[in-house]
């Protein structure tokens, strides 16, 4: 995987004046400015950089210099990077509940100052519960800005130590491309949807180009799966096309069973269903967990978890199901091709609650005798009505978020 490192060593020097007082050398004081450093090391090194290797004392330019050497190991897998993350969430949690019960405390103590000073005079006790509320406003405003500072922190030094973890392909000229749209966003400083190029070394894979969404919430960028908008591309297709990827980026589009694979195995990720009908209206499905398999597996539908949306979760019964196209039936019914009999590709099962790359049939509506041919999704407009929009979108998931 793309997480391999070798074991690092840690070097942090001390400064002694003479009379035996510390004082910080350059290098200690870079580690003594980042604050997310501080406060998930203090002074306890081994903490955050391991077990400590050897403590060197010695003398030069009439000041004594203490060299202390830490057996200094990066995550090397994904579930290890993913523990190191939750930590770090449960870190910022522990701070939080800190700074909420001091909080809390100092509300206590001015409630009663109030009783025990203000409670004679009207006009004073008003004033004071003014003051209360005014300093509680502040308190909570103060705490949202350590919370925000510090998670901003953790995500810089996330992304150095996955921008890291990545660089063992020092001799790969695409070595710096980012592996997401989320990535890219950071990496380019935009919040600009287009197309970007996106690169997953430990696949086999050359770059390819992807349409990036901005989150219309302000968070990462969502990498667009698929998108379905005016029927202008033909969905449905064999299976060689479904695996390549096919259709316009900037229109309707399939990025690839292939891609799909590597994006959903290189990182965690949740998927966004967004879908709207002819009449304007709009709903979504969110998932926290999505990945699929590779194709010996049929690129199965794997992982499917945490739904939330308004628009019903008409996805959760093809969870484990392979893919299905019109060439490749890979469905859990006996009786009939899923992929044939309803004009699509998708996780089939017997058969679906979602079609989304079913016919585009103008005027959502359309007669029982086509049932469940369309774009559909179940639990919303059931069997008898195709969508206007559609897409699906990914983007790593937000650990700390």
């Amino acid at each position: 995987m793309w997480l391999r490192l070798k074991t690092l060593t840690i070097v942090l020097l001390s400064l002694v004046a003479r009379g035996s007082t510390f004082v910080e050398t350059d290098m200690e004081r870079s580690i003594g400015e980042d604050s997310t450093q501080k406060f998930l090391c203090g002074n306890n090194f081994e903490k955050c950089f391991g077990r400590k290797l050897n403590s060197v004392v010695y003398f030069r330019d009439d000041k004594l210099y203490r060299m202390e050497v830490f057996d200094y190991k990066l995550p090397s897998t994904l579930d290890e990077i993913m523990e190191e993350q939750k930590s770090l969430k449960t870190e910022i949690d522990l701070l939080e509940n800190k700074v909420e019960q001091q909080s809390r405390d100092i509300y206590v103590d001015l409630g009663k100052a109030n009783e025990e000073h203000f409670d004679r005079d009207s006009a004073l006790s008003q004033k004071a519960e003014d003051d209360r509320l005014h300093m509680r406003s502040e308190l909570t405003q103060n705490m949202n800005d350590i919370k925000s500072e510090i998670l901003n922190t953790l995500k810089t030094k996330l992304n150095r130590m996955d921008r890291k973890i990545r660089k063992p392909h020092a001799n790969d000229p695409n070595a710096d491309l980012p592996a997401s749209c989320a990535e890219a966003f950071d990496m380019y400083g935009t919040t600009e949807s287009g197309i970007y190029k996106l690169y997953l070394p430990d696949f086999e894979l050359p770059p390819f180009e992807v349409y990036c969404l901005a989150d219309p919430n302000g968070g990462p960028a969502w990498t667009l799966v698929q998108r379905r908008m005016d029927g202008s591309e033909d969905f449905y297709r064999e299976w060689d096309d479904y695996v390549a990827g096919f259709g316009d980026q900037q229109g309707e589009v399939f990025i690839g069973l292939d891609k799909l694979y590597a994006l959903t195995n290189d990182q965690p990720n949740e998927l966004w269903i967004q879908l709207e009908d002819f009449e304007g209206e709009k709903r979504f499905a969110k998932y926290t967990d999505f990945a699929i398999g590779d194709l010996d597996e049929n690129y199965a539908l794997k992982k499917l978890d945490g739904f939330t949306g308004d628009a019903g979760d008409s996805l959760v019964e093809q969870k484990g199901c392979q893919f299905s196209t019109l060439d490749r039936d890979n469905d859990n019914d006996e009786s009939k091709s899923c992929a044939i009999t309803y004009n699509g590709a998708w996780w089939y099962n017997r058969c679906h609650d979602s079609n989304l790359n079913g016919l585009y049939i103008e005027g959502g509506e359309y007669d029982y005798s086509d049932e469940a041919q369309g774009i559909d999704w179940y639990s919303w407009h059931g069997h008898q009505y195709s969508m206007k929009y559609v897409h699906m979108a990914i983007r790593p998931k937000a650990v700390l978020g």
